[in-house]
């Protein structure tokens, strides 16, 4: 949010002359500092060709910051168009030109930047990767690349933040990197944004990073969570996840006094999990540790199994029951609820899915 400063100066064109003098001063390129200005004062505070005005006049010698330019002539520009003629020269750019074009628009000038923001994206997937300083969007397969994080996290939150699209997949990459992930955080924390997705694909590798989403993802929308690992990796992954689940409902009571806010565990009541191959020891723990998991709704975990009779018998002393006419299904009864968990147990697959009893 900004500043009263910030605030008053964005209302006084006289201001605006004094702090592009500082930036003309730095002697850096007229776009560098033009980017640099939009970092201090917020993307959306001047348009390249104001500044551009009085970049020339300085650079012409004319210092004089008290110059009112409400006294010149108008001049029209292709955004002055009526935008539906503007939105027919558009079309030569391709039937795509939304989609393809639309980062490109934003970054011309603020009437451009509004304008691209008025299309409904039509984007379904969306992959999120940050090595180092530099950030990566691919959105429907196309690639878009970023050398600023604050430019690749402002296109990013336009598309997040649109009312009227909800994204299909979101793929968290293993390599994003702490600062572009906690700036994405406070970014749609200080906006209220909820990330609107059916499905999130996770891996355990920057799950320390992705944790502070979490509470930004609108449970109510995602259908699955996917997750991949290793071995090892996924039992600790599935042990911090069912740790979420007992501190929230440890915290049960303070959580209805903050209103609508979702525990976190909520997002994982759908998943689908995979790795190369479970031992039997660890297949227990993730079963014991899902069937305390209250917000599970169904998870379907591919792996293979290098032992499942011993495992049947150490589901069977948690309290489940394999059934008669189905010896690979076992009923889990949940305590304090009608409903129980099914539990199929195959050599490449368990599945655990929340049911209820048929009167």
């Amino acid at each position: 949010m900004a500043s009263k400063l910030e605030q008053a100066c964005l209302k006084d064109p006289i201001i605006f002359g004094h702090i592009i003098f500082y930036e003309f001063r730095s002697g850096l390129p007229i776009f560098q500092c033009y980017k640099n200005f939009c970092a201090r004062m917020g993307p959306n505070s001047l348009d390249f060709p104001d500044f551009e005005f009085w970049w020339m006049r300085f650079s012409a010698g004319n210092f004089d910051l008290d110059y009112d330019r409400s006294e010149d002539p108008k001049y029209r520009t292709i955004t002055d168009l009526p935008v539906n003629i503007f939105e027919k020269i558009c079309e030569n750019l391709g039937d795509n030109y939304q989609n393809e074009y639309r980062f490109t628009f934003r970054k011309v000038c603020k009437s451009f930047r509004s304008l691209a923001d008025s299309w409904i994206p039509k984007y379904e997937k969306l992959v999120i990767e940050a090595y180092g300083k530099d950030v990566a969007l691919n959105f429907n397969e196309g690639y878009f690349y970023y050398k600023d994080q604050n430019l690749a996290l402002n296109d990013l939150i336009s598309i997040i933040a649109h009312p009227e699209h909800e994204l299909n997949n979101l793929c968290i990459a293993s390599y994003l990197n702490k600062q572009f992930s906690k700036k994405l955080a406070l970014k749609l924390e200080s906006m209220n944004i909820k990330i609107h997705v059916e499905s999130i694909y996770m891996n355990y590798e920057n799950w320390r990073d992705q944790k502070r989403l979490l509470t930004l993802y609108e449970a109510e929308t995602v259908k699955m969570v996917y997750i991949k690992g290793s071995e090892k990796k996924m039992v600790k992954f599935i042990d911090e996840i069912c740790e979420l689940d007992q501190e929230e409902r440890a915290g049960d009571d303070q959580n209805s006094k903050r209103g609508n806010l979702k525990p976190r565990s909520m997002l994982f009541s759908r998943m689908d999990i995979q790795c190369r191959s479970l031992c039997m020891k660890e297949a227990t723990k993730i079963i014991k540790n899902f069937l305390k998991f209250s917000n599970l709704k169904y998870c379907h975990l591919e792996a293979h199994l290098t032992t499942i009779a011993q495992l049947k018998k150490n589901i069977e002393n948690f309290g489940a029951k394999i059934q008669e006419d189905h010896q690979d299904i076992s009923h889990y009864p949940i305590p304090n609820f009608t409903d129980f968990l099914e539990i199929e147990i195959q050599r490449s697959h368990i599945r655990i899915e929340r049911k209820s009893v048929v009167v």
